[in-house]
């Protein structure tokens, strides 16, 4: 259930904590908002890897398969087995975007 989020605080930082801060929340792909509740309230913000890199290199597998699978339908290549390889790539977005959804609440 969303809460209705009607009050405010007023926070002032320095140019490099406000740099930090932002930094942070976006390799925690958080906003800044999010993460700085996530830290005041104590929760837990594991910022293990770069999430922005994470998604670039599941995208960049996913465009290699996509190229792979259309050579093969087009019989430029002959054995490629691919099943495998798309359901642990299935697996990896569904558990990487688990882990981005548990960030963000």
């Amino acid at each position: 259930m969303k809460q209705n989020k009607d009050r405010a605080f007023t926070v002032r930082f320095t140019p490099e904590q406000f740099q930090y801060i932002n930094e942070q929340a976006e390799v925690a792909m958080m906003t800044p908002s999010n993460y700085i509740r996530a830290a005041a309230m104590h929760s837990k913000v594991n910022v293990l890897l770069d999430g922005n890199a994470i998604a670039k290199e599941l995208n960049a597998i996913g465009r290699n398969l996509n190229q792979l699978t259309t050579l093969a339908n087009m019989g430029k290549i002959d054995a490629v087995y691919l099943d495998r390889i798309h359901e642990d790539l299935q697996q990896l977005y569904r558990q990487f975007f688990e882990i981005i959804s548990r960030e963000v609440r």
